[in-house]
């Protein structure tokens, strides 16, 4: 499994940047399917305040923790990239591999819903819109495949579903879209500063501001319950020059979990 980027084909983690109480300098990978069933985490239990609840949440809620299932059978083996000698992060996937694995995310969906299947193509595809590649062949071959799948799909579940205005779809959209942003916004980093994000469902400002470590005060409260726990899990590797994937392999032995609560005033 000797994989080395480019060509540019294989599986892409969350590459996270960590230190060791001894200084050491390590990296956490995170696969993408253990960021996506934290976003469906987050989602649980929300809707307290201005925050409104999930919409069609024995839809939403499935279509949020498994909207990045077609990472799963490729999770365990990160490339290396030829350049930096580092796992390849998936914010560098070239559009090609993105496009083949999120066609693997929308066809897995079918299992939940059309209406499933329609929230986590139009979230790629928003994806690509605002992606440099939005203007390349395959882009576009993308982006004209899945506007059309994207009407079937939505026809079918507003036949079965006649009540579901506009307004619902657009909010489902918004919620699987910042729950993915949330999750990836703890998964990349540790976050030392206060943060707000503006572009929240309803477009309510929420604020996190850390206080002791993996604990965050959250204003307004968005969530019906009094405080939450949530964590991911990862493979805690050195931050050192790969020769190719069997290379990270043989460090890929430690997993470690990071943990978050978050709680209100």
């Amino acid at each position: 499994m000797a994989c080395i980027l480019p060509p540019g084909k294989g599986p892409l983690v969350i590459v996270r940047p960590y230190q060791s109480p001894s200084g050491e300098s390590l990296l956490y990978l995170i696969p993408q399917s253990v960021h996506a069933a934290l976003s469906g985490d987050l989602a649980s239990h929300w809707g307290n305040g201005g925050f409104q609840p999930l919409v069609h949440p024995e839809v939403v809620w499935p279509a949020i923790f498994h909207h990045d299932d077609g990472w799963i059978p490729t999770d365990n083996a990160p490339p290396i990239d030829a350049q930096t000698k580092r796992p390849v992060s998936f914010l560098d996937s070239p559009a090609a591999d993105s496009h083949a694995i999120w066609t693997k995310s929308i066809q897995g969906a079918a299992r939940i819903s059309p209406f499933a299947q329609y929230l986590i193509a139009e979230h790629f595809m928003m994806l690509r819109e605002h992606s440099h590649s939005a203007d390349s062949e395959a882009g576009r071959t993308f982006l004209s495949k899945y506007e059309e799948l994207c009407d079937t799909w939505r026809d079918r579940w507003e036949e079965r579903h006649p009540a579901c205005h506009e307004e619902e779809v657009q909010l489902a959209l918004r919620q699987l879209r910042f729950f993915d942003w949330f999750s990836l916004w703890l998964c990349l980093a540790e976050r030392t500063e206060r943060h707000t994000f503006e572009e929240t469902p309803q477009e309510l400002p929420l604020t996190v501001t850390p206080q002791k470590e993996g604990e965050f005060l959250i204003e307004p409260w968005p969530w019906t319950v009094d405080d939450v726990h949530v964590a991911v899990g990862g493979w805690l590797v050195p931050d050192r020059d790969y020769d190719n994937t069997d290379d990270l392999l043989r460090e890929m032995t430690d997993w470690r979990r990071l943990n978050w609560r978050f709680v209100s005033n």
